[in-house]
């Protein structure tokens, strides 16, 4: 486990939740399998109602079924793992694992036009501050 008793799976899981978009077990299910992972529904049901019990996935009734999506404290948790690889990995330089990101072939242009919207988005706020 990384952090905050998390598993390598349940990270997987929860970076496919959108607080935003409910999603059900058979579609989080095939976002993993678009990714690469094949999983059973009961897997990807069990590993979702773990996340729910620890607060970092909230779920609404959608008649027999739930929809889940992150809870509002799952960002936080991600920024907490996020850093915790980024000082194990990448001692004393916190660019390395960006620059690392950007070295990705399999990055889209679509990719990096989100990363640049980001970063611009940051130095906005950080301009606005001097």
């Amino acid at each position: 486990m990384v952090d905050d008793g998390l598993g390598p799976l349940e990270m997987r899981v929860l970076g496919l939740l959108d607080p935003d978009a409910p999603a059900s077990v058979q579609e989080i299910q095939a976002k993993l399998a678009r990714a690469g992972t094949e999983l059973a529904y009961t897997t990807v049901m069990t590993v979702l109602g773990r996340l729910h019990d620890k607060g970092v996935v909230s779920r609404t009734r959608d008649g027999r079924r739930y929809l889940y999506c992150a809870a509002k404290q799952a960002p936080a948790m991600t920024k907490r793992i996020v850093s915790r690889i980024q000082r194990a990995l990448f001692p004393g330089d916190r660019t390395k694992p960006l620059l690392a990101l950007l070295d990705d072939e399999d990055l889209s242009a679509d990719d990096l036009r989100a990363l640049r919207k980001r970063i611009d988005e940051r130095l906005g706020k950080k301009g606005s501050k001097s």
